[in-house]
């Protein structure tokens, strides 16, 4: 019985995406997706021409996304609004994409190359701190990682879409809260 294309293309994909999260992207040869796979790593290159073709196909549509709400969320129209619109819209917009992408997003933050988490951390760091209103860059760029780190432990906790909006919106909560604490505090 012949394998039809699709299914191993599939099947690809399905395996590289749980050895990049697991092993990470570095310890994740072709051989070892090729094993897991039951094909040759030649046949591999049936389907793709690289690793980094096969991780961009994972993660290509999530890194897109996850940028979009990050600068949305850091737009200087959305920081006017009141806190229960900030989190309200960042919390339907994460939880979107993050319920869209989720694996993807998992072996982007979880067993990606370091250049592309770097990439995403120093991205959103760096427009955080731009755009925030407390004036401490030092600050926003602890503020910036604990909500990575956060939200990545999140993802990896939940996979129901409900229970993932539920968590991302008390963690958008707790950081929007802490900032207007901050801010008050620095008006005193």
């Amino acid at each position: 019985m012949q394998i039809k294309k699709e299914e191993v293309y599939k099947r690809i994909l399905a395996v590289a995406e749980k050895m990049f999260i697991r092993y990470g992207y570095a310890k994740t040869s072709l051989k070892l997706i090729a094993d897991k796979c039951y094909i040759s790593k030649s046949n591999i290159y049936r389907y793709f021409s690289a690793k980094e073709e096969i991780y961009e196909t994972l993660v290509g549509e999530a890194r897109r996304s996850i940028l979009e709400v990050a600068d949305r969320m850091t737009a200087p129209d959305f920081i006017r609004k009141s806190l229960k619109m900030k989190v309200s819209e960042i919390s339907n917009r994460l939880a979107y994409v993050v319920a869209e992408h989720r694996s993807g997003i998992l072996v982007m933050l979880c067993g990606c190359r370091d250049d592309d988490r770097e990439f995403i951390t120093n991205r959103y760091i760096r427009i955080f701190t731009e755009r925030s209103q407390v004036p401490d860059n030092d600050l926003n760029t602890l503020i910036a990682k604990i909500q990575i780190f956060a939200l990545t432990d999140v993802i990896m906790s939940y996979e129901d879409p409900a229970e993932l909006k539920e968590h991302i919106l008390l963690l958008m909560q707790y950081h929007y809260v802490g900032i207007n604490g901050l801010l008050a505090k620095e008006n005193r």
